[in-house]
């Protein structure tokens, strides 16, 4: 078995299937939406570090904030994630606060506490 980077594992017998959060923590992700104060908070609070990636595929450009301890692959190494925003009303990435979105992993402990040690 082998995993490709579309995320789908591949059996010997040619198999495919989608692996699911399961194989690196039981534990189900609860995501939260929230403020853009919560986030930073949560970002600065973190009990471990933290590895952000940008994904320019989408606009504007998405952020995620990784917990490599958590688990060593993206997306299950997501702990928090955002856009790059334009503060400027004027700017190509501008969008008002109230449509902006900051999502947290409310649960990261739990998920942490229950990891099942796979590796990819």
């Amino acid at each position: 078995m082998y995993l490709n980077p579309f995320i789908t594992i591949i059996k010997e017998n040619g198999e495919k299937i989608m692996p699911d959060d399961k194989v690196f923590y039981t534990a189900k992700p609860v995501r939260k939406r929230v403020s853009k104060e919560e986030f930073d908070r949560f970002i600065e609070n973190y009990p471990r570090p933290l590895t952000y990636d940008v994904t320019g595929i989408c606009e504007p450009p998405a952020v995620s904030y990784n917990d490599f301890k958590l688990a060593n692959r993206w997306p299950y190494s997501i702990v928090a994630s955002t856009h790059i925003y334009d503060d400027d009303p004027k700017g190509y990435y501008y969008e008002p606060e109230e449509k902006r979105s900051y999502i947290i992993i409310e649960n990261y402990q739990e998920l942490f506490d229950s990891k099942t040690g796979y590796m990819a």
